[in-house]
């Protein structure tokens, strides 16, 4: 096994005074620049709301298939809602997963002669049978993105930005919330669950069921697990 390892932030730091917060900025400057993914503790979300959307997500992949197949998202223009168990490719490879796509709550851009990626703005679709996801989404989303700002912010100052300047740029972001259920197989045949990638945000946010492994960084050329 790899001796490299990804490195720890604390964002709790930035509320301990200067010396704190510079330390923090020196930190994800690096992590940022060297490595590229980092894990991130003190972000104030509670254990409470984690519970709770990891139950909502548990209960929305445990809807029969036909709740599920009523938001598909290849019925939304917007690329939001549901996609089924190999419904996706990574490198030409099935992805072994199950997924829901939410991004912000929106009415459709409607607007012929603008970027193509105007079609992404619009409504989510949300599960008849399962009205509480809506809520519990909702939650989560509005704790994520303060966390998002805070760090955007420390990470500007730590570039030798102003302070605001990612906040300027990313006024109004198109955010995307992707709840994602790994089944797994019985057979012993070799299925990843999704490949190799990078992510096309400026930031991902992730949050991995404890106990659960399976995700990996690249770090240097190797494989580093990220338990």
């Amino acid at each position: 096994m790899s001796e490299l390892t990804l490195p720890i932030l604390d964002l709790s730091l930035l509320d301990q005074g200067p010396d704190a917060a510079a330390r923090f900025r020196d930190d994800l400057r690096a992590a940022t620049h060297d490595v590229g993914f980092f894990y991130l503790t003190g972000t104030g979300v509670s254990a409470e709301l984690e519970s709770r959307l990891l139950q909502a997500a548990k209960d929305f992949f445990a809807l029969p298939d036909a709740d599920k197949l009523a938001i598909e998202n290849v019925t939304s223009p917007h690329f939001r809602g549901y996609t089924r168990v190999g419904g996706e490719l990574t490198q030409g490879r099935v992805d072994w997963r199950e997924q829901i796509d939410i991004g912000p709550e929106r009415e459709p851009l409607v607007d012929p002669d603008g970027p193509g990626y105007n079609r992404l703005v619009g409504p989510n679709l949300w599960p008849a049978a399962q009205p509480e996801l809506r809520e519990v989404v909702a939650e989560w989303h509005d704790h994520l993105t303060g966390i998002a700002r805070k760090l955007l912010r420390a990470w500007a100052l730590s570039l030798g930005a102003e302070e605001q300047y990612f906040d300027r740029h990313f006024g109004d972001p198109q955010t995307l919330i992707k709840i994602v259920r790994y089944p797994g197989k019985d057979d012993p045949t070799p299925q990843q669950g999704v490949g190799a990638h990078k992510d096309s945000g400026v930031l991902t946010l992730l949050w991995v069921e404890p106990g659960k492994g399976g995700l990996q960084v690249e770090r240097d050329g190797e494989w580093v697990d990220a338990p």
